[in-house]
């Protein structure tokens, strides 16, 4: 097979033929609602994309000089050029299984076009934007007309999503994989048919090689929004029996994922103090360097809307110390002032929250990410995570917050036009 380097001008034809396919995705999936301006909203956000991602580059080597990405990339690198020659290996050998898996998809990437350092982090830019795409696909099945242009800007705008996944590692994979996971749930919660659960499954699969945790809440987020959705009058009657079997199934590959959980992460179930062992050891560890949030893991309900500002709003301004720092309080800056503003409508529509199973499955999977996350303290690394559930909290703040305006036209009094008669 042939290897074309991805440098230079080369580079720049990758990047030129992303965005026309981009382009053409944009236009291939917009609807009436969408149409007059989605393409070029698509090229926009992907055109943003490679902004991020150059940025990204510069961050990791040039300012820092190091980081998961070389790894990544050499051993990427090694096993492209031992598949090529015709080396039958393992794709996936001992280890760190998720480390493992991001090394096996860089190689298989690697395999049909051998970038350099920066085209590598283009290569795995595409996928995350694949994601973003597919967030953008999920919300739109359950939301009005009025909602989707707020949460395109986002999604496709914002540095979340811009910076963080656009680099050789993890964070690109996952969100790929969980913008799929999303799109999928959004089409199953409508009428559970069984036509969607393959491609949930694909993507699941996928985010749960690189992280089992996150694949184990959006399968609980989705079973719980199973019970809690208010199906529509007019549903097909099969519906509701497929539901209850789909919850039943969720459950089951629930159970699943505990499973499996304590081994992947080493902890010994038939120890009581184990898993509080695990969550104090996973603090300290995320303590230890940077800036860090104070407190520790959920413990209680009333620390569940501590770990929620944790995971959504902070860095607080005053808590930056880094330019990168500076960067992510802006932007949650801006999560917290989106909210507040929304704050009085989303708690007039939360009557109808029910009726949209997406924004059910939206508000589990962020409660759930919060308080799994909340052992993490440090404070630089829940901004880089911050993409597994920005895109869920937003779609519940403009689902329910983000109301149609009317326009009131001005009624002018209706003058007669015929001639006046002469007195």
């Amino acid at each position: 097979m042939i290897a074309f380097g991805a440098s230079g001008g080369a580079l720049a034809f990758m990047a030129i033929l992303a965005l026309l396919m981009f382009g053409g995705i944009g236009w291939a999936m917009r609807t009436e609602a969408d149409a007059a301006w989605l393409p070029k909203w698509v090229v926009l956000g992907f055109a943003v994309k490679i902004v991020g991602t150059i940025a990204r580059y510069y961050m990791v080597a040039v300012f820092y000089g190091g980081g998961d990405s070389y790894r990544y990339f050499r051993v990427g690198s090694e096993l492209a050029a031992r598949w090529r020659d015709g080396e039958l290996l393992p794709m996936i050998e001992e280890g760190a299984f998720g480390t493992r898996v991001t090394e096996a998809i860089t190689g298989g990437l690697f395999a049909i076009i051998t970038p350099d350092f920066l085209g590598g982090f283009l290569m795995f830019s595409i996928l995350a934007f694949f994601g973003q795409l597919m967030f953008y696909a999920g919300f739109r099945r359950w939301a009005e007309p009025h909602q989707l242009k707020p949460y395109a800007l986002l999604i496709f705008l914002l540095p979340t999503y811009a910076f963080w996944p656009s680099s050789i590692g993890k964070d690109s994979i996952v969100v790929f994989a969980l913008g799929g996971a999303a799109y999928f749930a959004a089409r199953i919660l409508e009428a559970f048919e069984i036509r969607w659960i393959p491609g949930l499954a694909i993507f699941l699969t996928i985010l749960g090689l690189i992280r089992i945790h996150v694949a184990g809440l959006v399968v609980a987020a989705l079973a719980v929004a199973g019970l809690l959705v208010q199906l529509p009058d007019d549903v097909d009657p099969l519906a509701r029996i497929r539901r209850f079997l789909f919850v039943g199934a969720g459950a089951a590959a629930g159970l699943l994922v505990l499973t499996v959980f304590p081994d992947i992460f080493g902890i010994d179930l038939n120890s009581s103090d184990a898993l509080d062992a695990f969550t104090s050891d996973v603090v300290r560890r995320t303590s230890e360097s940077g800036t860090v949030a104070s407190g520790g893991a959920v413990s209680s309900v009333a620390d569940v809307p501590g770990a929620i500002a944790l995971a959504l709003f902070r860095p607080f301004a005053f808590e930056a110390s880094e330019i990168q720092h500076y960067f992510a309080a802006l932007e949650t800056s801006i999560f917290a002032g989106l909210t507040i503003w929304k704050l009085p409508a989303m708690a007039r529509n939360i009557k109808h929250w029910r009726a949209n199973g997406y924004l059910v499955f939206c508000t589990i999977y962020v409660i759930g990410f919060s308080i799994a996350f909340s052992v993490v303290r440090n404070l630089g690394i829940i901004a880089r995570q911050r993409g597994q559930v920005l895109a869920f909290f937003l779609a519940i703040v403009i689902g329910l917050g983000w109301e149609k305006r009317e326009v009131r036209k001005l009624e002018l009094p209706v003058v007669s036009r015929r001639p006046t008669a002469d007195v």
